[in-house]
């Protein structure tokens, strides 16, 4: 069942009212009465909605929509990218609705309370999606997937700027202020060497996490697959080692780190395996599949992989982009660009070693036959030749499972996916 804000606010007036607690703000019923005929996404596991002393009338808050002109942003149009996830937190100096799902707190042996925090509240959009929402009266805290809320899928999503439209609008539906950049100055930063720096920062919101995410087509499913078994031998960098998921559609880079995580994966079985009973039919006639069956059947067909970026609060600072007032797309295009580097390397054929000068081409043949190169090689040449062979694709740092050695493999181009003429970029901001 569907509540708007006006009678999910409205009944919890009067419940304060009989309890004899104080009652909502004058400008909170105002943004509320604004979208009182908006439909809001059920809640779930909202322990608490209480509201605070209201202040004095005059002095009351006025919740401006963020306007990008004010946070003077360079997104460039044509990012490379569509934005997933987005973990943001502002805090206010005035009082607003306290939201969350309980409080989970330590107790010494005495029982006394030692800490405490307050669990976010898990707000459920339509198709069985969700984000979190937490304000403990002053930091207002959001977090979950922008580009999937409320919509079936989010095969195409949202740039960086229509997501944060989209975050602000569910905000505004509990009478919450927008995430904004505030006010631009100056702090002195002391290093462990005792130097000291000055960097810009914002009372605005600040962003823990962003998820940047591309799709690529191989030609098709097998082409996916044998695709990403050559990813799997290419090292990203000395710091972020590569990985393979059990069941192979998975390759990754980073795991664990406190900074980035980037994968890639076959987007197809991605879906089937999160599919609901009955919402994957097939039929001989395309034109009768569901939608969510015409949706694989298409990736399927173009061999569409997705690869996915995570950067963390500690990348996001040492690049002064975890401040929204500060927020370089720029930046963030050129970490994508890096991370994505990888992808282009598995776009060589085993025939470009003709190329390769002889004193490495042993080395790549021996590799390529699954040979330990640490036993042949000493550290000083084993990094010589593994410096020469990344430019035509290998990364002999990386073991190699071999199987059946093959001496010519098939090429596998890889290009950016296009948005089927059928596929409904769902722009509502929420369901």
């Amino acid at each position: 069942m569907q509540v708007t804000p006006h009678q999910m606010f409205t009944g919890e007036q009067k419940s304060l009212k009989s309890a004899g607690k104080p009652l909502l703000s004058v400008t909170q019923l105002k943004s509320i009465k604004k979208a009182k005929n908006q439909p809001l996404p059920v809640l779930k596991s909202v322990a608490n909605v209480a509201c605070p002393c209201p202040l004095d009338p005059a002095k009351q808050p006025v919740y401006v929509p963020a306007q990008f002109a004010d946070l003077n942003r360079r997104d460039d149009p044509t990012e490379p990218f569509f934005v997933d996830w987005l973990t943001m937190r502002q805090s206010h100096e005035f009082e607003l609705p306290v939201i969350n799902a309980g409080v989970v707190c330590g107790i010494d042996a005495h029982g006394e309370i030692e800490w405490q925090t307050q669990r976010a509240s898990q707000i459920e959009g339509s198709f069985d999606t969700s984000i979190q929402l937490r304000c403990d009266g002053h930091t207002v805290l959001f977090s979950g997937n922008v580009s999937r809320f409320g919509r079936t899928n989010n095969l195409f999503g949202f740039s960086f700027a229509d997501c944060l439209r989209r975050v602000n609008h569910v905000l505004a539906r509990f009478g919450l202020p927008p995430f904004s950049a505030g006010k631009k100055m100056y702090r002195t930063v002391r290093h462990s060497d005792g130097a000291c720096t000055v960097s810009p920062a914002w009372t605005g919101a600040t962003i823990s996490r962003i998820d940047l995410t591309g799709n690529y087509e191989t030609g098709s499913l097998s082409n996916a697959r044998a695709y990403l078994e050559w990813l799997a031998t290419q090292q990203g960098n000395a710091r972020l080692k590569v990985g393979t998921r059990v069941d192979g559609e998975t390759v990754d880079w980073g795991r664990g780190s406190r900074r980035l995580y980037s994968k890639i994966y076959i987007k197809s079985a991605e879906l089937r395996k999160h599919a609901a009973p009955g919402d994957l039919l097939f039929n001989d006639d395309e034109s009768l599949d569901t939608d969510l069956a015409r949706l694989v059947r298409h990736c399927e067909n173009v061999g569409l992989v997705r690869f996915e970026v995570t950067a963390k609060a500690t990348q996001l600072i040492s690049m002064g982009c975890n401040y929204l007032g500060g927020f370089d797309m720029h930046k963030i295009v050129e970490l994508y660009s890096e991370r994505a580097a990888v992808l282009s390397r598995a776009t060589h054929t085993h025939d470009d070693l003709e190329d390769c000068p002889n004193q490495f081409r042993r080395t790549a043949r021996d590799y390529l036959a699954g040979d330990d190169l640490h036993k042949h090689l000493s550290v000083s040449t084993f990094r010589r030749h593994r410096l020469a062979l990344l430019r035509f694709g290998l990364d002999i740092s990386v073991r190699r499972n071999v199987i059946n050695f093959q001496p010519r493999v098939r090429v596998i181009e890889l290009k950016a996916a296009t948005v089927p003429s059928w596929y409904q970029l769902d722009e509502r901001l929420v369901a």
